[in-house]
């Protein structure tokens, strides 16, 4: 067969990938190089950028040099958020001479709710909402108002999202409230930024490098606690968006309507 009629059609487009130097968002990068698409990998951590890039091209040796690239952007501080994120899509962009195709965002951070609601403090609620709501809400803003994107049905963002609003647990009204809201905010982004497709992937717990340092009976409780389906919102938009919701084969969707 001369021709690929579905494995090439990320070959040459732009990819902005947010936490991409470990875990899930290094498993989109690796996908991202072997489809031939041109990624850019972004973390607040220059030390792990530069190692994440090292482990890529002794990978893909063949890849070239603008195929992979890379840029430091902090989602843990509130302050700035904006104009931080907008400065990122504006330099890979080239000023909206070569707009990104693709935004992938699996970036998270630690905090401890160990105690439930009785830990809570504004603190840990601006860390965790920083980098899982007010990042993807800004991004949305910011290819709204800019030529940065670009703007068609053959665009997408997905970010990863969870499942604790399904099902939570004992002292995880908080992780429920994050993993409740980006569901709800990638449904109106869809509709908000149509034709561009948004989607979620609510994964569950995986055992990837974000679990360094973490106590193992905190760490055992997560992956214990994590509800055993994947779903995956999938919003496809021309004129009026649709919703799809895919479901592990294992697990029946849940009963809910939109």
């Amino acid at each position: 067969m001369s021709t690929f009629k579905y494995i090439n059609k990320l070959k040459g487009q732009r990819i902005l990938i947010f936490g991409a130097t470990q875990g899930m968002g290094y498993a989109v990068a690796e996908a991202s190089i072997e489809h031939e698409a041109n990624i850019i990998i972004s973390s607040s951590n220059p030390d792990k950028l530069s190692k994440a890039v090292e482990r890529l091209r002794k990978s893909y040796p063949q890849a070239s040099k603008e195929q992979i690239s890379t840029i430091t952007c902090d989602l843990s501080q509130i302050d700035g958020m904006e104009e931080r994120l907008r400065e990122v899509l504006k330099t890979v962009s080239e000023d909206g001479a070569k707009p990104i195709d693709h935004i992938v965002s699996t970036a998270g951070n630690q905090f401890d709710l160990a105690d439930g609601i009785k830990s809570v403090t504004m603190d840990i609620m601006h860390k965790t909402m920083s980098v899982r709501l007010l990042a993807p809400v800004f991004l949305g803003k910011i290819i709204a108002t800019s030529s940065y994107f670009n703007k068609s049905y053959n665009s997408s963002m997905t970010f990863t999202g969870g499942s604790a609003h399904i099902r939570p647990p004992p002292g995880w009204s908080v992780v429920a409230l994050i993993s409740g809201g980006i569901e709800g905010l990638i449904k109106g982004l869809a509709v908000d930024l149509a034709p561009v497709r948004v989607n979620v992937v609510q994964p569950g717990a995986i055992d990837t490098e974000s679990f360094t340092g973490l106590p193992e009976q905190i760490k055992d409780n997560v992956l214990h606690h994590s509800v055993d389906h994947t779903a995956v919102w999938i919003s496809y938009a021309k004129r009026t968006p649709t919703f799809i919701r895919a479901h592990n084969a294992s697990t029946p969707p849940p009963k809910t309507r939109f």
